[in-house]
């Protein structure tokens, strides 16, 4: 595993508040409770649909072709073929499909779609409970802490179900040596904290450096950085997490950084 050296910027002796963000969940961000979504399925292979909890029931019309079965957090679900003159033709039309996860009802429009060898579709928890379970993991945990555990999740790539994540796309203007591009954003509702996920390619040889971040085009209230490699010849590239406090500008509150270096996979 790559170490990761990471500048924490602390603010001096001020506790920062918890706050939350509301908003209506996204596909892309896992298909939300009671809200009526397409999702595009395989019209062949066997599609799996994901609960954070656990499913207790799966409701579906059969004469949509359409047939399914669950077991623990796991729902199963494929278009069944009518054989018409020797020959196997798969459904073309939108099935409704009830999903009954840790109590919640979601509704899935299964949109048959050729092209697709499997589709895994996960199902968002209500926003109530996912500041509960963000609040709670979290819970006596210092903000430089909370930083760093969220940085290692990034690194490894292993995010809880109650975070909310979006791919990005956008390009930024950071300085003549590197190529920056955001490609990923997280959030960790209850806790007020987003984390940045950035695709960073060097245009000439050059030492890369966590102060390099430190500008508003990327955030007005960075808490941490993290650079994966510091050293890249022309053409190479890294990523490079920041973590800021959503809602809140360090700078303009007036509040002091300091700076904390610690290798990723070392013991606390």
């Amino acid at each position: 595993m790559k170490s990761i050296h990471t500048q924490l910027l602390i603010l001096a002796a001020v506790l920062l508040s918890l706050s939350s963000i509301t908003g209506q969940g996204q596909c892309d961000e896992g298909v939300p409770a009671e809200v009526p979504t397409m999702v595009k399925f395989s019209n062949k292979g066997i599609n799996r649909v994901v609960c954070s909890g656990e499913f207790s029931d799966l409701i579906f019309s059969d004469n949509k072709g359409v047939s399914g079965k669950f077991s623990g957090n796991s729902a199963f679900i494929e278009f069944v073929p009518e054989d018409i003159g020797g020959k196997m033709i798969f459904p073309t039309e939108p099935a409704e499909i009830y999903a009954v996860c840790d109590g919640v009802v979601y509704t899935i429009i299964a949109a048959p779609t050729a092209g697709i060898n499997v589709a895994v579709v996960r199902l968002a928890p209500p926003k109530s409970t996912v500041v509960s379970k963000n609040v709670e993991r979290f819970r006596n945990m210092p903000v430089e802490k909370q930083a760093l555990q969220v940085i290692r999740e990034a690194h490894e790539g292993n995010y809880p179900s109650s975070y909310r994540i979006s791919d990005q796309s956008e390009t930024l203007n950071i300085c003549p040596e590197l190529s920056v591009v955001l490609r990923q954003q997280v959030d960790v509702d209850g806790i007020g904290m987003r984390l940045k996920e950035f695709w960073v390619t060097a245009n000439t040889n050059v030492d890369v450096d966590e102060k390099t971040f430190l500008k508003e085009v990327i955030s007005d209230a960075i808490l941490a950085v993290a650079v994966e490699d510091h050293k890249l010849a022309q053409g190479q590239a890294t990523r490079v997490f920041i973590v800021e406090k959503k809602a809140v500008e360090a700078d303009r509150l007036g509040l002091e950084h300091s700076e904390v270096n610690f290798r990723m996979g070392a013991k606390k």
